[in-house]
């Protein structure tokens, strides 16, 4: 592949990737925003290979490829056999409308631009605008973790957190060292599996997974 190219194809796919994003929020139903969770991250280490390549940076190859098998295999089967096993109602329940919670994620994107664009001294290594893209993701993250109703998702919210993190890092210093990202990737899989063990848990003194059930926990 010709180098020229790889800056173009990764402006593209981080256009798939804000797609992918407002996919997540847009689902009808809970395991409609664990694929587009599996695209986006799938999309994240597309990016990270076409960095790699550009950068020459050999040790991001092996993020992407366990970016690829967690986040886009791994952890969607999860959420899966977890959606089972909980039998909770499949449609995605929020506090807000969709059209408005799509609203307030452009006008987040827009933000984000706008912020990363007034930083003086900020030098990516690698493209300035997908600085402002991570950004957006980590605010992304928190919106889902706000708006919704059912603590899986919520779940979904924390991984796009670290997806936006991930961007940033490779974005900024071509990624970390690859024992810190192996240790970080290791991390997100046991939270996945502890927050797992804690909604079956939760379902089972409460009969559901709702956040306003979970109000009852405060002393």
């Amino acid at each position: 592949m010709s180098s020229e190219w790889i800056p173009s194809l990764v402006h593209f796919f981080g256009m798939m990737l804000l797609v992918a994003s407002f996919g997540i929020i847009a689902a009808p139903q809970i395991m409609a925003s664990v694929r587009a969770y599996a695209v986006h991250s799938f999309l994240l280490a597309v990016i990270t290979v076409l960095v790699a390549l550009a950068g020459h940076v050999e040790h991001l190859l092996i993020s992407a490829a366990l970016t690829v098998v967690l986040k886009t295999v791994v952890i969607p089967r999860v959420f899966s056999k977890m959606i089972h096993r909980l039998g909770v109602r499949r449609e995605v329940e929020s506090y807000a409308n969709v059209p408005f919670l799509l609203l307030i994620s452009v006008l987040l994107l827009f933000v984000s631009f706008y912020v990363t664009s007034g930083l003086r001294g900020l030098e990516p290594v690698f493209s300035k605008e997908f600085v402002s893209i991570a950004i957006f993701t980590v605010f992304f993250g928190m919106l889902v973790m706000i708006s919704v109703k059912k603590a899986m998702t919520q779940v979904l919210g924390l991984l796009l957190i670290e997806n936006g993190l991930f961007l940033l890092g490779i974005t900024m210093t071509f990624g970390m060292p690859l024992l810190v990202e192996l240790g970080i990737s290791f991390d997100v899989l046991v939270a996945v599996f502890i927050m797992g063990i804690f909604m079956l848990k939760i379902r089972g003194a409460f009969e559901g997974i709702d956040i306003d059930d979970l109000t009852e926990l405060k002393g």
